[in-house]
């Protein structure tokens, strides 16, 4: 009985009373049917007196326990969440039966997608617990009574059964991907074994696993990859789709013997460089952007680098020989955008330049599958499995652009971390690598200025350290129309020469220049900072040389305040304003090692320490004062101000008490 039945069955003029139940409390002299019995979603049962007997009093009442409530570990799984034993339901159940054909335990299916697994109690019910159970594979019985056929091994109770009713002898483990072990192994001595993995990263890794452990023990091990699988599709959809026993004897027959590699799956792996055949890099743009490997585009927002991503979308999709005359691959691109919509921009822009659009494919959203049914949600590159089935489905694909790359890290990834950066771009040069198309990666330039154009990448460092190359995209100081594709880093061929174009016409379209532009990335760079510095003007030069003396001067510890104005004047000739303006951009500390005393500065930094009297804070120096320092203002009496002599406007420390 689950617990509401058993209270039912003390409490025998009970009622129906909508969801729940109704009868007098057996704990005094009910007359109104006081007490409310229902039962609880985790299978407890409720029970309320309104007249105010407490549970434990009815419980004796009747001759129960406060336990007997509580549902028991044999009639209910154990749910993730109590809620869920409301919502599940059991859609499925898979004996596994020892050699007599008795059953051992059940695998239960149950919806949405859970499952468990239970044994007999040996008194007509079910243990949710296998434990000290047997392990055995599923289907032993029918392995046993055909000892000579091949064996298939799938990855769930469902895939055997649909093989079995097809006429392949199958078997899998309990538990699902993973959970294979030498005593499932055991039963497969000197059999013929097919493993068939699921079409997901878990799925294959199970299936070498499978061979591995099977090693040795089988007379032979083969893993066959079944054709045209959907993401992380198993056996199951292939025979949906028509698949057939026939045609999976073929596969086997075709697969070769499995052997383990020479190491240890779990030591290092190494590779004798003797055993690598050499071969030349691969170039979707020669000497500027390989095949195979990420490539970085980085420019400020504005300077054209969506209009030069398409430009080369277009040329990949018509073959058209790129701007310095070198040939084109002609292949399919996969567009990976955030920022422009496909019908008022990315459409008008690839007809303006001449694409064959059927080969151009917008990746935008990803579909995924839950307990609610499917959704989608915009892509990351995270969807490491969504990105390889669209190249998988686009096998010409020459290109893959990722525009901006910052869109498409993913909410939990920060992009100035630099383990972060990788995990997320490592798995996308692998796809590079393993399907052969270029990925260009747009990025968006930092602020500020530098000597080194590649460090200005936005985020960390590993955007630039990952690519293979790096190209950067900026105005022409001299003519604001003309924008420079200038070179950064390159790992695989020496430096090319910059070049240069226009943005014109409507729909706007680039128009390339003929020549090539003789400088680099960092020669821009170095004429941007020339030229803000001309702007910028003598004073704000001024205060950078005051800043830079009265870091390096700092740089040996406190100085006396009078000392540091009376060299900087005197001995270089500056203001004492563009010094205290250094002092503020630098966070330079102003104190007192003594109070009353001269004032010192130094840098700011958390190892600075602080006099005894700065550590004491404001409030204690009024307190111990009493308001008679100079330099206090107390004529307020809810402010007082102290200054530092000859400091001026918002240099003073002002504390409201």
């Amino acid at each position: 009985m689950t617990p509401l039945e058993r209270l039912l069955a003390k409490l025998p003029n009970a009622k129906r009373t909508g969801k729940g139940w109704s009868a007098c409390c057996p704990a005094h002299q009910d007359r109104r049917a006081s007490l409310s019995l229902d039962e609880g979603q985790d299978g407890r049962a409720l029970v309320r007196c309104h007249a105010g007997c407490t549970v434990h009093d009815i419980c004796a009442a009747l001759g129960l326990r406060v336990a007997d409530l509580m549902p028991t570990a044999d009639m209910l799984p154990p749910p993730k969440k109590a809620k869920d034993y409301a919502k599940r339901r059991i859609v499925a159940q898979y004996d596994y039966r020892d050699e007599a054909g008795n059953v051992l335990f059940q695998a239960v299916r149950f919806e949405p997608k859970d499952f468990r697994q239970r044994r007999p109690d040996g008194h007509g019910g079910w243990k949710w617990s296998v434990k000290g159970t047997r392990v055995i594979p599923y289907r032993l019985p029918e392995l046993l009574a055909e000892p000579t056929r091949p064996v298939v091994v799938a990855e769930g109770e469902k895939d055997c059964d649909n093989l079995a009713r097809s006429g392949v002898l199958a078997t899998c483990n309990a538990g699902g991907a993973g959970k294979w072990t030498t005593e499932h192994a055991a039963f497969l001595r000197g059999r013929r074994v097919i493993v068939l993995p699921d079409h997901d990263e878990p799925g294959r890794r199970h299936a070498q696993q499978v061979a591995q452990l099977l090693h040795e023990i089988a007379e032979s091990v083969k893993i066959v990859e079944l054709p045209d699988l959907p993401d992380k599709g198993d056996v199951s959809d292939w025979l949906a789709d028509g698949g057939t026993k026939t045609e999976l004897e073929q596969l086997a027959d075709a697969a070769p013997v499995w052997t383990p590699s020479a190491v240890d799956d779990m030591g290092p792996v190494l590779t004798c460089l003797a055993d690598v055949a050499p071969r030349p890099v691969s170039w979707l743009w020669p000497g500027r952007i390989p095949l195979r490997r990420i490539a970085l585009l980085v420019g400020r927002p504005g300077e054209g680098k969506s209009f030069l991503t398409i430009d080369a979308a277009a040329r990949v999709t018509t073959g058209t020989p790129w701007p310095d005359g070198a040939d084109c691959p002609q292949g399919s691109v996969l567009l990976i955008s955030a920022e422009d919509d496909p019908a008022d921009t990315i459409r008008p822009r690839l007809d303006a330049h001449h694409a064959d659009v059927r080969q151009v494919h917008l990746l935008s959203a990803v579909r995924r599958l839950d307990g609610e049914g499917f959704h989608e949600r915009l892509i990351s590159l995270a969807d490491v499995d969504a990105i390889e089935t669209a190249l998988v489905r686009l096998p010409d694909c020459k290109l893959v652009i990722v525009n901006p790359i910052g869109s498409f890290l993913g909410s939990g990834t920060d992009a100035h971390r630099d383990n972060e950066v990788r995990s997320i771009l490592a798995p996308i040069a692998a796809l590079a690598e393993k399907h052969g198309p270029a990925v260009l990666v747009v990025a968006h330039r930092r602020k500020g200025t530098g000597s080194i154009a590649d460090d200005l990448a936005l985020g960390s460092r590993a955007f630039t350290g990952i690519a293979r190359a790096v190209w950067h995209l900026t105005h022409d100081h001299d003519d604001k129309a003309r924008r420079l594709l200038l070179p950064g880093k390159n790992n695989l061929a020496p430096e090319a020469s910059g070049l240069a174009f226009s943005i014109v016409g409507e729909p706007a379209r680039i128009v390339w220049e003929q020549d090539p532009v003789a400088m680099n990335a960092d020669d821009a760079l170095a004429a941007e900072s020339q030229a803000q510095d001309r702007k910028r003007g003598p004073e704000a030069q001024a205060q950078e040389a005051a800043s830079a003396w009265l870091k390096a001067t700092l740089a040996g510890g406190p100085r006396r305040t009078k000392e540091l104005m009376d060299e900087w004047k005197n001995g270089h000739g500056g203001s004492e304003r563009t010094l205290k303006r250094a002092k503020q951009e630098l966070g330079v500390e102003a104190f007192r090692e003594e109070v009353p005393g001269p004032w010192s500065w130094r840098l700011p930094g958390k190892d600075a320490k602080p006099p005894e009297d700065e550590k004491l804070g404001t409030l204690g120096i009024l307190a111990e004062t009493s308001g008679n320092l100079p330099g206090f203002d107390t004529n307020d009496p809810k402010k007082a101000k102290i200054q530092e002599p000859g400091t001026v406007g918002s240099e003073h420390v002002q504390m409201t008490i």
